[in-house]
């Protein structure tokens, strides 16, 4: 049983020889024309992207940046002790990132798009959990390049370590003056390039890549500290960060609980949280004192772990109540209360055409039992021409509802009056033994005269 799970976590069974892997790895960290040019076109890509907030386009330009190379490079120079790669692979580096971060500056300079999207400001705030995607994302790159076989495992490196976006954020700040964007997203950027190499050297040592030079113990102890101090001198801030991160998630989800639960009461119109500064700021109706309200919001707060937390209330009217949200959230209110009515009339008016056909098809099947009112009725009215009587179809719904009324419609050559149709509707009522009856006239020109 362990002989077989050590052949299936063996990585040494597909592993290329040792030779090919330093020649592909040399090749990666030149700054040769061709990387070059795709690396200027990459970061165009990425930019336009970022500019954009398109994540497929920004997804497009890691897949075809180089920047990996000389990261990767200087990870394994320091795995073998190939001093001579390592300067190579450093220069090389920060000429690409010089190169990345001038196109960058260059383009956004240009760009009429000035305003950061949502793909731009989450490449500024660099957290723990980005030193461990670029871990795990480099220590999967290193097993991918020491493959024998090609490997789908580096396309998705590239887009898990993302180093190109971090940069070109970067350009974007120093482009617009926004000093805190380009710390944070170069900052990211430090990361995922520290821990990188720091796991491709890992990996390399792991594999047991053979070494390339030779180092006496002295040097190999100073490059040991150095590498732990240049580790530590980038995590620590991403830990600090990290728990910030996560500080400020706890909180928005316990003060959105506790928001959405005031909201049950009539006075809390809306709530918005600030999850920095640790507010939960309720918006109530009323001038009134809303003391008893805060204490009660106070009180959820801390029930819900948040006892640090502070709430805050405006009342609707005061200037710092954001009139645009209100004025969104009522015109989303209006709008599905107007769907909902026109829904409710369009049903309405279905329901009456339908009763309207049934009514007219009733009343023509009923004509024939008018034949003997029609004499009477001529009699009356000479105007009247013909008549049909049938019975007002009721809704399905209103089957509780009274007996419908009869209907009788008559062809007239000329409007019937007032006082004529309620004398013919009382007539009809008692000849027909009917408690109401609805006299509807129908106009009819006369025949054109002979001469």
């Amino acid at each position: 049983m362990n002989t077989s799970i050590y052949r299936m976590f063996n990585l040494r069974r597909d592993q290329q020889d040792a030779d090919v892997i330093d020649d592909t790895l040399r090749t990666g960290a030149e700054a040769v024309g061709t990387n070059l040019w795709v690396l200027f076109f990459a970061i165009l890509i990425a930019s336009v992207g970022l500019n954009v907030n398109s994540t497929a386009v920004i997804i497009g330009a890691m897949l075809i940046s180089p920047l990996m190379g000389p990261i990767v490079g200087i990870g394994y120079a320091a795995a073998v002790a190939d001093f001579p790669l390592i300067r190579t692979a450093a220069r090389n580096l920060l000429l690409f990132t010089g190169l990345s971060l001038l196109t960058s500056v260059v383009y956004f300079t240009l760009s009429p798009l000035d305003e950061p999207q949502s793909e731009l400001l989450a490449r500024t705030s660099p957290t723990l959990w980005d030193v461990l995607i670029a871990a795990f994302g480099g220590a999967a790159g290193m097993v991918a390049v020491t493959r024998r076989s090609f490997s789908n495992i580096v396309p998705g490196v590239a887009i898990a370590t993302a180093l190109m976006p971090p940069l070109c954020t970067a350009g974007f700040g120093l482009a617009n003056g926004r000093w805190d964007m380009f710390a944070g997203a170069f900052y990211l950027f430090l990361i995922n390039g520290v821990f990188i190499a720091a796991a491709t050297l890992a990996m390399a040592k792991l594999l047991r890549l053979p070494a390339r030079g030779v180092v006496d113990a002295a040097t190999r102890r100073r490059h040991r500290a150095f590498i732990t101090l240049g580790l530590l001198a980038v995590l620590v801030p991403s830990v600090w960060l990290g728990v910030r991160f996560v500080e400020h998630e706890v909180f928005a989800n316990a003060a959105g609980k506790v928001g959405r639960a005031m909201l049950a009461d009539n006075r809390v119109l809306s709530y918005d949280v600030d999850a920095k500064s640790r507010q939960l700021r309720l918006t109530a109706l009323g001038d009134r004192d809303h003391e008893q309200l805060l204490a009660r919001a106070q009180e959820l707060l801390a029930e819900a772990g948040a006892k640090d937390g502070q709430v805050s209330l405006r009342r609707a009217g005061e200037r710092s109540l954001d009139v645009n949200a209100l004025r969104k959230d009522l015109t989303e209110e209006l709008q599905r209360s107007l769907v909902a009515q026109v829904q409710a009339n369009d049903a309405r008016v279905r329901q009456l055409q339908a009763d309207v056909s049934q009514a007219l098809a009733a009343t023509a099947q009923r004509g024939p039992e008018t034949t003997g009112l029609d004499a009477e009725i001529r009699a009356q009215l000479p105007q009247v021409r013909a008549a049909w009587l049938g019975q007002v179809l009721a809704p399905a719904a209103a089957a509780s509802a009274p007996a419908a009324p009869a209907m009788l419609v008559v062809s007239v050559e000329r409007p019937l009056s007032a006082p004529e149709r309620e004398r013919l509707s009382a007539w009809l009522a008692v000849r027909l033994a009917q408690p109401e009856v609805l006299v509807v006239d129908h106009i009819v020109r006369p025949p054109p005269r002979r001469n």
